[in-house]
């Protein structure tokens, strides 16, 4: 009987192979000016360089901060693995130190990079592209995070806006357009690859590859798995197993790109972002001033706004939440305030009614585990604290 893991690498490998048709025609990269390997330096580039479905050669790299002085840690980290792009370290250097290590190999066609980091918020903004020239189309799995990671692209330089990417997602990303990513402690696999590459395997080059996350289709997922699963035997792999495998993620990668830029779901996601800026902007609003309505629901907001329940949900999902939590969250914090505020005289009922709530206990119920308290606690700690000398 077969076991999972074993299907999952029998169907990737078939999946490769049925795709290879696919990617086997892109010519020979001519300029490949920003692979690096864990030193910084670049493989050597030209006509003679090899292109998907052709093995070359390549090289393993190993970095961590372990046997780094802790006071040198960030800055070792900043100039040997993040050095293509700013970088800020949200945590006090005074407070610890910083841990991280990444592995990967790096060949003439991709790279891939299994790391594990302490936050870090990393910038590219427009000097910095023309600067390096980033032509590389960038996929990241995001395996591990203790928080969602906050994307925000550059909207004037056709980037993908502002949005959150949780853990068992893959973003895709162009290093030719400006952004910020700020992660908490996270492990995360990246796979580059390059513009030309990219280009010719989706016969196009459409905007969607600025900042977006991949659909969660069964492919896509297999895609994910099959990262992680190559990540974590490359150390065990001799170079010629590396490449091979890496050239046969390249392809299933492209492959995976082309099928998503041609699905439904991709025409969705690549429509501007500032229509999607706008419209969570004029649904927080039109939550704020209608929340003392009994029928404040997906329905009357979708109404309201001109758009489709599912565009509704989509949006909010973009901010990892959903419409009823939503308004639940923003009910509560008025109640809250209200209720700290040592002026204010109203029974608790009467404030939580004002907000929608017309239960009494669920309102405390869903008031205490949002708070850790009884409205009534709040507000006699309120009080207490205004009568303090």
């Amino acid at each position: 009987m077969c076991t999972a893991s074993q299907t999952v690498t029998a169907t990737v490998t078939q999946t490769v192979s049925e795709l290879t048709k696919v990617t086997s025609n892109v010519n020979p990269i001519r300029r490949l000016t920003t692979m690096t390997d864990g030193r910084g330096q670049r493989p050597t580039s030209g006509a003679g360089q090899p292109h998907i479905g052709q093995i070359g050669t390549g090289r393993y790299f190993e970095r961590s901060t372990e046997h780094v002085a802790r006071r040198d840690q960030r800055e070792f980290w900043r100039d040997t693995v993040l050095n293509r792009s700013d970088v800020d370290f949200p945590a006090d250097p005074g407070t610890r130190g910083f841990t991280a290590s990444v592995l990967g190999y790096v060949s003439g066609t991709a790279e891939l990079r299994d790391g594990r980091s302490d936050p870090v918020i990393l910038r590219r903004d427009a000097a910095l592209c023309r600067r390096d020239g980033g032509d590389e189309i960038l996929l990241s799995a995001i395996v591990e995070a203790d928080r969602p990671a906050r994307y925000r692209g550059d909207e004037g330089g056709g980037g993908g806006g502002a949005f959150a990417i949780p853990a068992g997602r893959i973003l895709v990303n162009d290093l030719a357009v400006p952004f910020t990513i700020d992660m908490g402690r996270y492990r995360s696999i990246n796979f580059r690859l390059p513009r030309a590459a990219v280009t010719r395997a989706v016969r196009s080059y459409p905007p969607g590859l600025r900042g977006r996350m991949l659909s969660e289709s069964p492919l896509v997922s297999l895609l994910f798995t099959h990262l992680v699963r190559f990540a974590g035997a490359l150390p065990a792999m001799d170079d010629v197993a590396r490449l091979v495998a890496l050239d046969a993620t390249a392809e299933f990668a492209l492959a995976t790109l082309r099928i998503e830029t041609r699905s439904e779901w991709w025409d969705t996601a690549a429509e501007h972002d500032g229509h999607w800026t706008g419209l969570w902007l004029a649904a927080e609003r039109f939550i704020e001033r209608n929340l003392d309505r009994a029928d404040l629901n997906p329905d009357t907001i979708a109404r309201a706004l001109r758009c489709s329940r599912t565009q509704l949900y989509r949006l909010f999902a973009r901010h990892e939440t959903t419409v009823m939590d939503r308004i639940r969250d923003v009910r509560l914090n008025r109640c809250r305030d209200m209720l700290a505020d040592p002026a204010c005289q109203l029974p608790v009922a009467e404030i939580a009614a004002l907000y929608g709530f017309d239960n009494p206990s669920a309102f405390s119920r869903g008031f205490r585990r949002r708070f850790g308290c009884s409205p009534g606690e709040l507000r006699q700690n309120a009080r207490d604290a205004g009568t303090s000398p």
